[in-house]
């Protein structure tokens, strides 16, 4: 009897003290330590310049994407990540009861790729990727005013932590 009860409960045990074999570690892209990120494209010339910085978008997005994915690989050639900012769009989206504007929709088409030059194989690419940002341009709203430089400030913000979570992180 206590050796049908031991046989019984022993894969328990082991499951207990092993883990069950978990482990919490992301095994994604585990095979890539670098990643080399050339100059980002701009095609619509309405984006083209920081006038907070005083440079160009170009610079701007290449620096805080690098930035940014440098936290998880080094620069090299494991991996290649290009893009390019297609369109630019600034629209009035929300009225107030006078009809006036006080929601504004900004949003970048971009095209990107992702490459494991490793194995050779495209790890993600979108020619259409559309990044949103929704801002208010009268106080007293859900969320604070902003001004047009300052979401396209939030836009870039947005736009590569989006990215870096769904390619790198794959949340």
């Amino acid at each position: 009897m206590y050796k049908t009860m031991f046989m019984l409960t022993l894969p328990i045990w082991i499951c207990l003290i092993s883990g069950c074999g978990y482990v919490s570690k992301s095994e994604y892209l585990d095979h890539i330590n670098t990643i080399r990120i050339p100059p980002i494209e701009i095609l619509d010339a309405d984006f083209a310049y920081d006038n907070t910085s005083q440079r160009p978008y170009d610079e701007v997005i290449h620096e805080k994407l690098t930035q940014r994915f440098n936290r998880k690989w080094r620069d090299g050639n494991d991996a290649e990540f290009t893009m390019r900012i297609q369109d630019y769009t600034i629209k009035e989206h929300g009225y107030g009861p006078n009809g006036e504007v006080e929601l504004v929709r900004m949003s970048l088409q971009i095209e990107y790729q992702f490459i494991d030059k490793v194995r050779n194989d495209v790890i993600d690419e979108s020619d259409n990727y559309i990044q949103v940002h929704d801002f208010y341009v009268v106080p007293n709203r859900a969320e604070p005013m902003e001004t047009p430089e300052q979401a396209k400030g939030l836009i870039v913000e947005e736009l590569i932590e989006d990215l870096y979570n769904q390619l790198a992180e794959q949340w």
